[in-house]
């Protein structure tokens, strides 16, 4: 497969993965939450899905299935946590999955210089 069909496939995977934890969670507590706070409640659930996966495993549910993982560019590890928390954060913004058509790296992994890793430790392009 290639680079953006890897990517594709993380994404939809993640998003199914997403979707079915936030109706079950809609669910247990549509009498105890308003409507109109289920909005906020998904945004959270989105950054923390991806930055607790990433942060935690180096992976997503969807990255566990297509055996790929989030690794820095550089050998200096300790600003991990503030990678992965831009990346997540670039995520939200509506211009970064724009970013893929023109580029196999999305800005969240440009501007955070993180790189999508297959099994054989060769970046996804």
């Amino acid at each position: 497969m290639t680079g953006k069909t890897i990517r594709l496939m993380n994404f939809l995977l993640d998003s199914g993965v997403f979707f079915l934890f936030l109706i079950l969670f809609i669910g247990a507590f549509r009498n105890i939450i308003p409507v109109e706070n289920m909005k906020w409640i998904a945004g959270v659930f989105y950054f923390l899905y991806y930055f607790l996966f990433e942060y935690i495993a180096g992976q997503t549910i969807g990255k566990m299935i297509t055996k790929t993982r989030v690794e820095p560019l550089t050998i200096n590890h300790n600003n991990l946590f503030i990678r992965l928390f831009i990346r997540t954060i670039m995520r939200m913004i509506p211009i970064d999955i724009l970013s893929y058509l023109f580029s196999a790296r999305g800005l969240h992994d440009r501007i955070t210089m993180t790189a999508i890793i297959d099994r054989k430790n060769t970046m996804i392009q």
